[in-house]
């Protein structure tokens, strides 16, 4: 009898160290997103960077454009610039600022950033399909200033916000563990 109560209470401990770790990858799953959040603003950001150089200083045209920027991102601003390459080059009938736009639920659903972000970048296309160098590349860095500012503010509140989550999710853990006991 004496065996079968000290593995119950045995028991018990595992489930309490089960909760609290559980508790502590939640948090830590909280401060991971929005680590990835600050990551793809960053890419967005190089992503803006290209098309204006390469509006400035190379004409380049649109699906080469896009081309290019793929090779150079990474994660899910990759994987949606690669979504809206194959749009682009499969011919469909679609002026290019109609693509863009559709392509913004691709972005959306791949990446961590909020949706006031995902909207200025669908703006991108239509300042794309604008024959006016000069116009572009000022509504260009109009964009990029806005996006570049959410960055800053994102990244400078992203230590703070992993170490309030970890705490979070071990608070919430140990509060569940006294309510249990």
């Amino acid at each position: 009898i004496r065996a079968a109560q000290e593995s119950r209470g045995l028991g018990d401990v595992y489930k309490r160290q089960l909760i609290l770790y559980a508790s502590f990858m939640t948090g830590h799953a909280v401060g991971s997103f929005h680590t990835r959040m600050v990551s793809e603003l960053e890419e967005l950001i190089l992503l803006i960077q290209i098309i204006k150089n390469q509006i400035i200083y190379e004409g380049t045209e649109l699906p080469e454009l896009l081309a290019r920027c793929e090779k150079r991102t990474k994660g899910a601003v990759k994987m949606w610039l690669h979504s809206l390459n194959e749009d682009v080059s499969g011919g469909r009938d679609k002026p290019f600022g109609e693509l863009w736009r559709d392509s913004m639920a691709v972005l959306s659903d791949l990446s961590a950033v909020r949706a006031d972000v995902v909207e200025e970048i669908g703006r991108l296309g239509d300042i794309l399909g604008d024959m006016d160098v000069d116009a572009q590349i000022s509504r260009i860095s109009l964009i990029e200033n806005i996006i570049t500012d959410k960055y800053e503010r994102e990244r400078n509140r992203n230590g703070g916000i992993r170490k309030l989550s970890n705490s979070l999710g071990i608070l919430a853990g140990l509060f569940i563990v006294i309510m249990l006991l």
